[in-house]
């Protein structure tokens, strides 16, 4: 037992000076594979650096680490990273640029709330550029959970006093996301169900309207024709299960589809919106 324990310690200590001995080459390693390209090689040798490197490498090891997670579309693991960035940062600018990318990987995971709490966690009053970012981030935030007036209040800061224009059509988005925010899934769904195909004109859909309301109309007038030259019983028995299936699915899709035009369209306003900050800056 003795024997065990005494190779053990060795190995150990052995594999400690081996690992001193090489962290160098492998942190080479690490930055040649990110060079590359070859991703997933390089985040596994940087994670290397990082366990048996301790402080040493520690920052370059984080940052490399989260923006291999992200390229990598692992929003969570690089918000992980740069979470960790944060509480080891000497400086105030290294806190703050790791602050704002683990904001955007929350954006990135449709968590724009998370991405609240920490933007409201920084200073009021930050030194430019970082308060300039702090109220773009905000306004992004803002904007994705529907909150138009805090949005327009944290972007509109960011024009000159002198730019009308840009300010005006500025104004004119926000109106128009407004009025796209306004309409009701519930509103589209209840279309469908009084009259199959409304709910998806409702939405601004005119293909799928018309496919529900063709496609409700000939399974109606099959069920009414096997009715006379049959009997009802005959059309209920046969007729019926379609017509629930399509006339159910149409009640349900034109609140779905309404949802995802609603989410296309304030994507498109937004990116208009910061084609017109970016023109003023």
């Amino acid at each position: 037992m003795k024997r065990r324990l005494l190779f053990f310690l060795c190995w150990i200590s052995a594999s400690g000076w081996l690992g001193g001995q090489n962290l160098e080459q492998t942190l080479a390693f690490a930055r040649a594979q990110y060079e590359a390209g070859n991703t997933l090689t390089a985040l596994k040798t940087y994670q290397r650096v990082l366990f048996f490197g301790g402080n040493v490498h520690r920052d370059e090891s984080q940052s490399q680490l989260a923006t291999l997670h992200a390229s990598l579309g692992e929003f969570d693991r690089a918000a992980f990273y740069y979470d960790l960035i944060y509480q080891s940062a000497g400086t105030d600018s290294l806190r703050y640029e790791a602050l704002f990318h683990k904001t955007a990987s929350l954006m990135l995971q449709q968590q724009p709330k998370k991405a609240l709490l920490e933007l409201l966690a920084l200073p009021k009053n930050l030194p430019e550029p970082w308060q300039s970012r702090k109220r773009l981030y905000l306004g992004a935030a803002h904007f994705s959970i529907r909150e138009f007036e805090l949005a327009r209040q944290d972007l509109l800061p960011l024009f000159g006093a002198e730019d009308s224009a840009q300010k005006a059509e500025f104004e004119k988005l926000f109106r128009h996301a407004e009025r796209v925010a306004r309409k009701s899934p519930k509103t589209a769904r209840l279309l469908s169900m009084f009259f199959p195909g409304a709910g998806q004109f409702y939405a601004g859909d005119v293909k799928n309207g018309l496919n529900s309301l063709l496609l409700n109309g000939l399974l109606g007038y099959w069920f009414v024709a096997t009715g006379i030259n049959y009997s009802f019983i005959d059309a209920g028995a046969t007729v019926t299960p379609w017509l629930f299936r399509y006339y159910g699915g149409g009640i349900r899709k034109a609140g779905e589809i309404l949802e995802a035009k609603q989410e296309e369209r304030l994507k498109k306003t937004f990116q208009k919106v910061l084609q017109t900050i970016e023109v003023e800056r």
